[in-house]
Parts: structure tokens; C-alpha cells; sequence
């Protein structure tokens, strides 16, 4: 199974900075929109990385 480079270094540098972005995400003075920010990074990425492949690819 073929793993993208990037998606594989986002995954690593995420898993790094976790704990900056739960403390970002969870700040008692934080917008209601703040975690959706994250979820709607996550399908952005998602879909950048799939946008090349061919329907019958997936």
C-alpha cells in the first residue's frame, strides 16, 4: 500500500505538536470554531492528497 511522504511527515509533525495544539484548541478563552478548524483542515488535506487520483484508484 502506497503512503504519500507528506501526508506521512504531517501525520509525524501532528503527533508532535500535539500538546500545543490541544492546549490552542481548549483555551478557556477560545472561539466556538476552533476545533472545527482542525476537522476541516483534516478534510482539506484528505482531499488535496486524493484530488490527482483516479476514481477507479480508490
Amino acid at each position: 500500500m502506497y503512503v504519500n511522504r507528506a501526508l506521512l511527515l504531517l501525520l509525524g509533525l501532528a503527533l508532535i505538536f500535539l500538546p500545543a495544539i490541544e492546549r490552542w484548541m481548549w483555551h478557556s478563552e477560545a472561539e466556538w470554531y476552533r476545533p472545527y478548524l482542525l476537522w476541516f483542515a483534516a478534510v482539506l488535506a484528505a482531499w488535496w492528497n486524493q484530488r490527482s487520483r483516479y476514481p477507479d484508484e480508490l
